[in-house]
């Protein structure tokens, strides 16, 4: 029975043929590797799926382990192959553009090889990326599986084929078009990243009194400097009580049933990275009344400001109702002296302090007893209002420009995808598109 034609291969032009992956491409998946083999006689360099991002491979510091002559001749790159990754990102590809430098390729990387030179790698990768963005590769793919793009299921892969002139004019077309659309995204990109590093320089002269025009005392500590000499420095935990949070024994299955309280888990934190919102009000997950009594959680109140020490470390926000959080933050209850969102801005005006706190190289954490010597500027209360007012409206502008930047890069993005979609599916004539130079892709 032969199998339909997928929907976006309707209208191809008549030149061009619809064929597996197999028919015109030789797929290899890469080399086992074993952890005994990184000593040997035939030691060589291999790249890893990490090496090989979007239309760029990154050859340096690669790792090398022992192939013998045998397995060096079936796993060898050659210029013009293609990799492909097999996990991870399913489908990231770029090609092999080095000459005469050996290298070869462990498991979690395909290397395609065009059965034809005529054929231009280069169209095979567009075809990819159109593949990964439209879903192609994650058919068969649920939730709670790892996508993987087997070997089998790569050779019997639908790709239209044009002749291999067009295929190199359609890939010099979309070399253009993806410079131009990188190159203004990248302009976007700076500033937004202007945008950012001006609300952060906002925020942290207004909480350490740098728009104050008093006259001013040295506060004794470096991430704060000067501040006005009617302002406090004290540490953290003289204005606000200081609590941890904890995670109820996961092995009891009683405490993790009729879960109706709210509680702030790290999983809570990608809203906040940005530095925008606030509040939390709700949660993720929720813990029990009988998980928390037996545990080291403990119920706070509307107002606290938790602010995240492990993994994500520093960032912060105020709960919007009663919570309880896991052992991964720090939580402040403000008392008389200190209002909670003017302690949220000092929170995140001390990215230099926590960098310099963070512990371990793989799980960054920062400690309790760092945490217990934070200090803190300390305005009388109105000022602190003031303040919490002058950086709200200082940054709102910016905050409306980050907004109207990311959406343009965001259709910017859809642009390309919508010109690598119609390129390789037949649907733009680039007939009168002139061969570049392939030296000057990158």
């Amino acid at each position: 029975m032969t199998e339909p034609n997928p929907k976006w291969a309707e209208d191809l032009p008549d030149s061009w043929e619809l064929s597996k992956v197999v028919w015109h491409y030789d797929v290899q998946l890469g080399k086992q590797l074993k952890e005994d083999e990184i000593e040997g006689n035939n030691l060589a360099r291999y790249l890893r799926n990490q090496d090989v991002q979007w239309w760029e491979v990154n050859t340096d510091n690669l790792p090398k382990m022992d192939f013998d002559p045998k397995e060096k001749q079936k796993y060898e790159l050659n210029q013009g192959d293609i990799l492909v990754c097999e996990g991870g990102e399913v489908g990231r590809s770029a090609v092999w553009e080095e000459e005469d430098k050996e290298c070869y390729f462990q498991k979690a990387l395909h290397r395609v090889r065009p059965h034809s030179s005529k054929y231009d790698p280069r169209y095979f990768c567009y075809f990819m990326e159109f593949g990964k963005k439209s879903g192609l590769f994650s058919a068969g793919t649920n939730q709670s599986t790892i996508e993987h793009l087997t070997a089998e299921k790569l050779k019997r892969q639908t790709i239209p084929v044009p002749p291999a002139d067009e295929q190199t004019r359609i890939a010099d077309y979309l070399d253009k078009e993806r410079r131009r659309i990188d190159q203004l995204k990248s302009k976007y990109q700076d500033l937004l990243n202007s945008a950012h590093e001006l609300i952060e320089v906002k925020t942290r002269d207004a909480v350490t009194g740098e728009t104050d025009s008093s006259v001013t005392k040295e506060s004794e500590v470096n991430w704060i400097g000067e501040v006005p000499e009617h302002w406090d420095v004290v540490r953290t935990r003289f204005v606000a009580e200081l609590h941890s949070g904890h995670t109820p024994n996961r092995s009891n299955d009683e405490y993790w049933e009729d879960t109706n309280i709210p509680w702030v888990t790290t999983s809570d934190i990608k809203p906040f990275r940005k530095g925008r919102k606030r509040y939390l009000y709700e949660t993720e997950h929720q813990i029990s009344k009988l998980g928390m009594e037996n545990s080291g959680a403990h119920l706070l109140p509307k107002g606290t400001v938790f602010l995240s020490r492990t993994a994500s470390v520093g960032f912060s926000g105020i709960m919007g109702e009663p919570m309880a959080t896991s052992q991964d933050f720090a939580n402040w209850v403000c008392g008389d002296e200190l209002i909670p969102e003017y302690l949220l801005y000092v929170f995140r005006s001390m990215d230099q302090e926590f960098d310099r706190l963070m512990q371990g190289s793989t799980h960054q954490t920062i400690y309790m007893p760092a945490i217990k010597s934070f200090k803190t500027p300390l305005p009388p209360l109105e000022e602190q209002r003031e303040i919490v007012d002058h950086i709200e409206t200082e940054t709102e502008r910016l905050w409306e420009l980050i907004d109207r930047v990311e959406e343009t890069i965001d259709l910017l993005e859809e642009k390309r995808q919508a010109l690598i979609t119609a390129a390789v599916t037949g649907q733009i004539d680039v007939s009168d598109v002139k061969n570049e130079a392939k030296a000057s892709h990158t």
